[in-house]
């Protein structure tokens, strides 16, 4: 216990920090520790003057010292708290927001800031929960209900992310950036007209920022408005001409709309900001894409000068090297790019995939393995393993591409208020051509003469979309459950209790058009379903327009080393499942109407 006169010292000293006399608070608590070394509210209470002062690790120390002596201080954690964040050490930060909502069970902040943080180290799941007990505490906190729904949006929660929103709304109709997110949860759930009105809502309200702009772009082009969603990209990019996502779907829109001058932004941006490297590397990326790969070396070439310890831009030189056939060249350039990156998983799994087509099987394989030592699910390094098992007639190809056993066939009967699966997939069809407003494929899909939908299909509340998602939700469960036992293979072994839709979309083709030979890397069990088919399909004979297993995209000779290994007809009413590292496409069609699909990617939700 201080003596009279120390304790009276520091009680001048937190007065005079409260009145705002931080020279004299901090002379007068200095004092007592002088007397009283150790006194924690004397150290809190220079802590609080070095923060207010922005000398952070002078209060990060003192705040440290006042928990030595007294560690049951909520307030003093809380403060702790702020200032390991502001010093840029957000998983420090998140435990002392911890220490600090634990010993004050009833006090909200904390949690709200815990949940921001976990939320940004990217542990969405766990900063639920807590976001959660914080609006217990402030039920009626607007930037908790704003986090919240943040995070159930994120999650894939929509309907509880819309009551979330709604509820914020409640309570400050004014705040423009809740009608913004409130636009973009339902545009996920497919009530377009409604999304687009909370955007333009936000933007009555004075939202005028980069995102804002470039998720109402989202809306317009789903809705169709193409000249619309131009000008609002376009906007982003007068806000912030580096803005990443607004510059890449500008360019795919473009390009989906057969403009002649697709990039004519990328360049424009280079020009502009000739010293940054985001440009040149998108526009790598998307000439690569587009199957221009001289043109693609150059743009991933000047993003290398500009920025020299990026891999990213050196592997991608080294893809377009590969492209062109200049293999060597390919292969040395992707030894540099994993001089910087040697554990990046995506970086050796492009290298792999190099090697493979250079003929270099022994150095193809060794640099899938070690890709997937870093990242034991990534689909493009299992099948490449797998290629380099099936070249060097390794038995594990037969257990990887057991395809009787991991391929299924399904013809689904039709959904409750369709009397046949024809009328089902007419409404389907009708459905999903609203939806096609696209005039060529996306820049960076594997279509070739045809259109994709937009975003997340199997989020849209249209009634024959959602009765797919129920019967092929029904399909799947039964055929896992049929499933062999094999804890140590890729797909059947990583079987949960559940699984969620991690992608869906639909794919239209013209006369002429294919997919090309690809798989799905960030998924676990991929599809197609099979809405309609042209005719010149249905002719077993010349397999026009079948899906097609096991051919893998690698140049000639390699390729004619392996043929498919299995086509299967595209019957309307057929779904078809199979693991997601298996190499698939299909052949081209002459016949004038569409070929129309539905797939999706499925993968295993964690075990409880």
């Amino acid at each position: 216990m201080l003596s009279s006169p120390i304790a009276d010292l520091l009680t001048q000293g937190l007065r005079a920090l409260s009145h705002g006399q931080a020279a004299q608070a901090e002379a007068l608590l200095r004092e007592v520790l002088r007397h009283a070394p150790g006194t924690p509210p004397a150290l809190a209470g220079l802590g609080q003057i070095a923060a207010q002062a922005q000398r952070w690790p002078e209060a990060e120390q003192a705040f440290r010292g006042a928990l030595a002596g007294d560690v049951e201080q909520p307030r003093v954690w809380y403060a702790l708290a702020q200032v390991l964040e502001v010093q840029g050490r957000p998983g420090d930060a998140a435990h002392a927001f911890a220490q600090a909502a634990d010993r004050q069970p009833g006090w909200a902040a904390p949690r709200y800031q815990l949940a921001r943080l976990l939320r940004a180290l990217g542990r969405a799941t766990d900063a639920l929960g807590v976001a959660e007990q914080a609006l217990q505490q402030a039920p009626d906190d607007v930037d908790t209900l704003q986090l919240l729904a943040m995070l159930q949006e994120e999650l894939g929660q929509l309907p509880a992310a819309e009551r979330s929103l709604r509820a914020a709304l409640a309570r400050a109709p004014q705040r423009a950036a809740l009608h913004h997110n409130l636009g973009v949860v339902l545009h996920r759930q497919g009530q377009l007209a409604a999304a687009l009105a909370a955007h333009e809502q936000a933007h009555d309200l004075g939202l005028d920022v980069p995102d804002a702009h470039y998720n109402h772009g989202n809306t317009l082009q789903a809705l169709g408005r193409v000249d619309e969603a131009l000008d609002a990209y376009r906007r982003v990019l007068a806000r912030d001409p580096q803005h990443a996502l607004g510059l890449l779907d500008l360019t795919r829109l473009r390009w989906a709309l057969g403009h002649a001058e697709f990039d004519a932004e990328l360049r424009h941006a280079q020009s502009h900001t000739p010293d940054s490297d985001l440009a040149p590397g998108l526009h790598g990326q998307l000439l690569l894409a587009a199957g221009r790969p001289d043109e693609a070396l150059q743009a991933y070439a000047h993003a290398a000068r500009l920025a020299p310890q990026r891999a990213s831009h050196l592997a991608g030189q080294a893809r377009a090297l590969s492209q062109l056939g200049r293999h060597d060249e390919a292969c040395a350039a992707h030894a540099q790019a994993l001089v910087l990156a040697p554990d990046d998983a995506i970086v050796l799994t492009q290298a792999a995939h190099s090697h493979f087509a250079a003929g270099r099987v022994n150095e193809g394989q060794a640099l899938a393995q070690r890709a997937l030592a870093h990242t034991p699910h990534d689909q493009l390094a299992l099948a490449l393993q797998g290629l380099g098992w099936r070249l060097t007639q390794d038995p594990r190809s037969a257990w990887l591409h057991d395809l009787d056993e991991l391929v299924a066939v399904i013809d689904l009967v039709p959904p409750p208020g369709w009397s046949d699966i024809a009328s089902f997939n007419a409404s389907l069809a009708a459905e999903l051509s609203e939806l096609h407003t696209a005039r060529e494929a996306p820049i960076d899909q594997t279509l070739r003469q045809g259109t994709q939908t937009h975003g997340q299909l199997f989020d849209l509340a249209l009634p024959a979309v959602q009765a797919l998602r129920s019967q092929v939700a029904r399909a799947i469960d039964a055929w896992l459950a049929t499933r062999r036992e094999d804890a140590a293979h890729p797909l059947l072994g990583r079987r949960t209790a559940g699984w969620r839709f991690a992608g869906s979309w639909s794919s239209r083709l013209r006369r002429g058009g294919f997919h090309t030979s690809h798989v799905h890397g960030q998924g676990w069990l991929s599809s197609c379903y099979y809405v309609q088919t042209p005719p010149s399909a249905l002719a077993s004979a010349t397999q026009q327009g079948w899906l097609q297993f096991g051919e893998p995209d690698l140049p000639e000779p390699l390729r004619a080393q392996l043929p498919p290994w299995r086509f299967e007809a595209p019957l309307p009413g057929r779904l078809l499942l199979f693991p997601s590292y298996l190499w698939h496409g299909t052949r081209p069609f002459d016949d004038e109407m569409a070929r129309l699909t539905v797939a999706f990617d499925i993968l295993p939700t964690p075990a409880a």
